[in-house]
């Protein structure tokens, strides 16, 4: 039987994905649409693996001359076996984690799995829950330790790098899902013919849940219309295939025959996957790779992938704490952009505000001495007021020399026959007050005259409210 391989390698600078089927005794090459090689199918001879399992050498001298027929110096392998090289079945087992489950599996693979002979390599992937039955299903496949270190040696003597390895049931799992995108709606069969035997892949929401096997041909036919189901389980929604086929042209003829006879409607692969599909490994080759579930991984491909993740995570943090840095770096510069450009307005703006300021000092200065001003007005003494009193109160044979006035203090020089009436008529003077004498009393006598009295008198001017 045969393995596959995708292949990843890198022409002139372009990602080329090539699919591989390796067997014990045949390597089937395919090229993938759009990988930017030649489009086409090789098919090599191998020999057999080594009896000790310490390498591969056809293998490497096969993928030498892959590399010089392409034209390309290695790449990157992610391979699927096909059976009987892998060992694939359901197995149901309470809930653990992927590590343990592989622990466990590969310690026991006698006990899990028939085939196991000698150290087995382990993967899983969980299966599609049931309506009925534990609720911890896995579809684990085995496959000799001796036979994937053989693979890596000798992908690694031809400068090739091996990604992952699964099963090929896989592989036809993927390939059914995108032939026949109604199959992840339902439960499904998939039916793999070859030349020596047939496997029955039972498909539930697109994922494989379960893996038979049968003899080639329709020689099994009423095994497999049991293991299918009766025909009135059948989906009635149209364009909802419930059984496909793929594989041998001849073998699937007479199965899909019997199948019919029996009630069961097999669907064919669309008329552009017709030519492609009748060989398995081919078919297998075109959708190997990581979706191949279960993928088969070794310690030191999981400690690679471990140690690969570890650097993407540490250059991711570096990578978050660069961008931060960068962006603090960038908020700053924008923050002193913004600082320099309200800056320059400022400045810009600078000698409008002086002078506005200017103006707006100088104009409330004024207004505050208009104000004092008014202020002063409103509260001086009226002299014109205190000058017609005192012509009309004061005694009418005293007479004023001098009238000084200062604030609101007002001083009176006169003479007068009678200095006394003349200091009774201002203290009774409205609008007076403190009237006092600011000096003595001095007695003139003119030539022919009468005596008179010089007098001085200082008094206040009563303020007058505002």
């Amino acid at each position: 039987m045969a393995t596959v391989v995708s292949t990843s390698l890198n022409s002139g600078g372009k990602q080329v994905t090539l699919g591989l089927a390796l067997s014990a005794t045949e390597l089937c090459v395919v090229t993938r649409a759009g990988s930017g090689a030649r489009a086409g199918v090789w098919r090599m001879p191998l020999q057999p693996l080594n009896g000790d399992g310490t390498g591969w050498p056809a293998l490497t001298s096969a993928l030498n001359e892959l590399s010089r027929t392409l034209g390309v110096n290695g790449g990157k392998l992610e391979i699927a076996l096909m059976p009987p090289l892998t060992e694939i079945r359901r197995l149901d087992l309470p809930p653990m984690g992927d590590h343990e489950l592989r622990m466990l599996l590969s310690r026991n693979a006698s006990r899990y799995f028939i085939g196991a002979r000698s150290a087995q390599l382990v993967g899983t992937a969980m299966a599609p829950q049931r309506a009925s039955g534990p609720q911890g299903a896995v579809m684990a496949a085995a496959v000799p330790q001796r036979l994937v270190a053989a693979i890596h040696t000798a992908a690694r003597d031809a400068g090739w790098f091996v990604g992952a390895v699964s099963p090929a049931e896989g592989a036809w799992c993927s390939a059914a899902a995108a032939l026949w995108p109604s199959l992840s709606r339902q439960t499904s069969h998939l039916l793999v013919c070859s030349e020596d035997r047939t496997e029955l892949l039972q498909l539930e929401q697109g994922r494989l849940s379960g893996v038979r096997r049968f003899r080639a041909g329709a020689a099994d036919a009423s095994l497999i219309v049991d293991a299918i189901g009766p025909a009135d389980a059948t989906p009635k929604s149209p364009g909802l295939a419930r059984v496909v086929a793929v594989g041998a042209m001849t073998q699937r003829r007479e199965l899909t025959r019997a199948l019919s006879s029996a009630g069961l409607t097999v669907g064919s692969p669309p008329g552009e996957w017709a030519e492609r599909a009748e060989t398995s490994d081919q078919l297998a080759a075109e959708f190997a790779g990581p979706l191949a579930a279960p993928l088969l991984r070794s310690d030191a491909t999981l400690a690679t992938r471990r140690e690969q993740a570890r650097r993407m995570i540490t250059r991711m943090a570096t990578a978050s704490v660069a961008l931060l840095f960068l962006a603090a770096l960038f908020t700053l510069w924008g923050a002193k952009r913004q600082l320099r450009a309200i800056q320059g307005d400022r400045a810009a703006i600078r000698p409008l505000i002086s002078a506005t300021l200017v103006g707006r000092t100088s104009v409330e200065t004024a207004f505050r001495q208009l104000a004092a001003l008014a202020a002063t007005q409103r509260t001086a003494p009226k002299w014109s007021n205190v000058l017609a009193t005192l012509s009309v109160r004061l005694d009418e044979h005293s007479y004023i020399t001098t009238l000084r006035a200062r604030d609101d203090s007002v001083v009176v020089d006169g003479i007068a026959v009678s200095a006394a009436r003349a200091f009774d008529s201002m203290y009774q003077m409205p609008g007076l007050v403190n009237v006092r004498a600011a000096a003595p009393v001095r007695r003139e006598s003119p030539q022919g005259g009468p005596a008179l009295e010089r007098f001085t008198i200082a008094a206040v001017v009563k303020k007058v409210a505002p």
